[in-house]
């Protein structure tokens, strides 16, 4: 065990040529060779780099001396030749390790703690669309692209009730947005991100880029005719479905606006699921600045639609509901440059069979039903709030979970999308160690950033509140009830976050059942808690029982998902000391 030791060491110091791009080795195949050669190279170079990867055996792996033989010709080829032959190509892009560098060297320190984050690498330029960013780089850019899309979003929502107000027409425009949206999060929301990156991540470090490409063409034409289908069974059902299940209150004349403004806002879940291919491909080579700006100018399309019936009065509510379609293209087309530069090479190829894609779909399958499960929480949060005494309590938990949503998309969702595709890496590689690391890392992280958002929401809550809401018929007794129903929820925001990060990493290990097991428990824990504190409180302290029962159920899942996780990795780790030491 020693001598296999000393020669990882050796291969760990050993220079790899810098041609390995055109040229490739020739000799016997080294296990430990081969396998710091893969953590080495980058994806760009293995896809250009020779079929093998040889030395001899009996030099120690430092003393070994490749014979260096053009791949196209088969003749030897002097080193001096290399080196202009490498010169003359353009720069590779980072590897894995040396991002891992960046992770954990160079940076800012804030309170002691090393921030890897480099302003040069933030900036526009040349070769933007390209630049592969370390977790924290991503997460900060995600950060920014949810905060521009707030920003734009309270002024799309002001421009929207200065034009129509709470009138028949935006009841209609709400009504008919609840269908399509249901569709994109169950069938192409964040479910499908979480399936395909690990996958495709994995196709990836094979080196071989047309079957990566493959099983992207693969997923996007699946997707493209399931959503298809879903979309013309979606039009042929619109009627019965608004009138008898979604508004069967509403007057003839608005039913039947829902009716045609659902027909439009159809085509939204095509578009939008096509887009989640795009960013889950950038994501995967762990290129985050188109997806940042994609998320920032989804709501520019809806303000765009907005102005139009601003300035065309007879094109009324279908200006912000073409807005809608119009804000769906445009998450696409602002990608569409970084997925050129990759070489994209699209296949129209249709094999249910193809192991890739069984591969997506064993974990595409139960992450949909984890959302689903997540609706019928929210239905029933919906069935508990109706008994509710105070009738302004409904209005008062939507407001609150909106407040409350704020620090949960801006730390879980971009600290677990900026993460996944290196957790999908490490895993892939077998690097546990360095895989428990980084959980631990972006864990704590979450925590203490989810900590500091709940104290703040809860002392700042009423003052914010306030300042954003109270205006006309929203008096104070609205304000009261909905910091009430915010504390409820603050109260459970580490756990909300800290839950949707673990979740993400048994994606990264390619588990999607364990997250699905663990949000049935946490759906019969809310309605446990849920029946127990609505029967406990009374008068309009009943509305916490609907805000505590999410935080207690989220609370108690998100330590189940840590509990299980570092079994998990223990397991894995014993298993990998056990074969390296055989």
């Amino acid at each position: 065990m020693a001598g296999r030791r000393g020669g990882w060491e050796a291969a760990r110091r050993s220079e790899w040529p810098e041609t390995g791009r055109e040229y490739f080795f020739e000799g016997a195949v080294s296990a430990g060779a081969q396998d710091w050669y893969n953590l080495l190279c980058t994806l760009e170079l293995r896809r250009r780099a020779c079929h093998t990867t040889t030395v001899e055996k009996e030099a120690p792996i430092s003393q070994r001396a490749p014979h260096l033989v053009d791949p196209t010709t088969g003749i030897a080829v002097s080193e001096t030749r290399v080196a202009t032959e490498a010169a003359r190509l353009e720069a590779p892009l980072e590897t894995p390790d040396e991002l891992e560098e960046q992770e954990t060297g160079s940076g800012w320190s804030l309170l002691g703690l090393r921030l890897p984050i480099s302003l040069a690498r933030l900036r526009p330029g040349r070769g933007a669309t390209l630049r592969r960013f370390s977790v924290v780089e991503a997460a900060l850019l995600l950060m920014l692209g949810i905060l521009a899309s707030k920003g734009l979003g309270v002024v799309r929502q002001a421009l929207f009730n200065a034009l129509f107000g709470t009138g028949p027409e935006a009841n209609a425009y709400y009504a008919a947005y609840r269908l399509p949206d249901t569709l994109f999060n169950l069938v192409a929301g964040g479910a499908l991100t979480q399936a395909f990156i690990p996958v495709f991540v994995a196709y990836q470090r094979r080196g071989d880029q047309r079957e990566a490409w493959y099983l992207a063409s693969l997923v996007f034409n699946v997707l493209l005719v399931a959503l298809t289908i879903l979309l013309l069974l979606g039009c042929l059902l619109t009627p019965a479905f608004v009138v008898h299940i979604l508004v069967p209150g509403y007057p003839p004349a608005v039913q039947e606006l829902t009716i045609r403004l659902t027909r439009i806002m159809l085509i939204q879940p095509l578009l939008l699921g096509l887009g989640t291919i795009v960013t889950a491909i950038l994501s995967s080579r762990e290129q985050f600045l188109l997806p940042a700006l994609a998320t920032a100018i989804y709501n520019v399309g809806l303000i765009a639609g907005l102005l139009v019936a601003l300035v065309v009065p007879g094109v009324g509510i279908y200006g912000p509901t073409l807005g809608v379609l119009l804000a769906a293209a445009l998450q696409i087309v602002v990608q569409l440059p970084a997925l050129w530069q990759q070489g994209v090479r699209y296949v129209f190829a249709w094999n249910l069979r193809y192991p890739g894609l069984r591969e997506v779909m064993a974990l595409f399958i139960p992450s949909m039903l984890a959302v689903a499960v997540a609706y019928v929480s929210s239905i029933l949060e919906t069935t508990v709030t109706s008994f509710l005494p105070d009738l302004a309590s409904l209005a008062a938990l939507h407001n609150a979970y909106m407040l409350f949503y704020l620090p949960v998309s801006l730390i879980a969702q971009a600290i677990g999308q900026a993460a996944l595709p290196r957790m999908a890496r490490l895993e892939l590689e077998g690097r546990y160690g360095r895989l428990r690391r980084l959980f631990g890392q972006v864990i704590g992280s979450s925590l203490a950033l989810s900590v500091l958002s709940a104290l703040a929401l809860g002392g700042l809550g009423l003052f914010v509140i306030d300042l954003l809401f109270r205006h006309g018929a929203f008096d104070d007794h609205s304000a009261w009830l909905t910091n009430l129903a915010l504390f409820g929820y603050v109260v459970g925001l580490p756990g909300v976050c800290v839950g949707d990060v673990v979740a993400r990493s048994f994606y990264a290990l390619k588990d999607a059942r364990t997250p699905l097991l663990t949000n049935v428990f946490a759906l019969l824990t809310r309605v446990a808690l849920m029946v127990g504190l609505f029967v406990w409180l009374s008068g309009e302290q009943q509305i916490l029982a609907v805000s505590l029962s999410l935080s207690g159920s989220a609370s108690a899942e998100a330590l189940l998902l840590c509990l299980v996780l570092w079994w998990r990795l223990r397991q894995r780790l014993r298993r990998q000391a056990q074969g390296v030491g055989c």
